[in-house]
């Protein structure tokens, strides 16, 4: 089944009052608020494999991806990379993205956002919810015990 995504991760406002959702940057004037919740991603567990590069996954959600990479120019931003995979230790995915930022990450290290424009998987927004659900927990169980 082919499905367009439709919703991006990130979407210019202005004037929007939540500002729980803003993200802390702003670009040309436009406040930026994700509609997706991001979740860190164990190192090793997800990976985004193009045209037979693998890139570590570093967060996720629903809708997007963020990976590191190590040159600002690792891919062009507004492009749209089709068939890329997305693999998880025992499921991978086939979707079209769109990079939408490569920005600094922890130090020296850089962090490309890719918005999920299409998958060509019918199982994907299932096995997405399930594994988001499961990371959170995780997430939020383990700041719970360090509390």
């Amino acid at each position: 089944m082919n499905s367009k995504v439709g919703q991006g991760d990130q979407e210019a406002v202005t004037g929007s009052d939540d500002s729980s959702l803003l993200i802390a940057c702003e670009n040309e004037g436009k406040k930026v608020v994700r509609k997706s919740f991001r979740v860190p991603v164990p190192s090793g567990l997800v990976n985004l494999i193009f045209e037979g590069k693998r890139h570590p996954v570093k967060d996720l959600s629903m809708y997007g991806v963020g990976l590191s990479v190590t040159r600002p120019d690792a891919f062009a931003i507004g492009s749209v990379l089709e068939g890329v995979q997305i693999t998880f230790p025992d499921k991978s995915f086939l979707v079209d993205v769109r990079i939408v930022h490569i920005s600094a990450y922890e130090g020296d290290s850089l962090l490309c956002g890719m918005e999920i424009v299409h998958t060509h998987d019918s199982g994907y927004i299932d096995w997405m919810t399930r594994v988001m659900s499961e990371i959170k927990t995780s997430v939020l169980s383990t700041v719970t015990k360090s509390s």
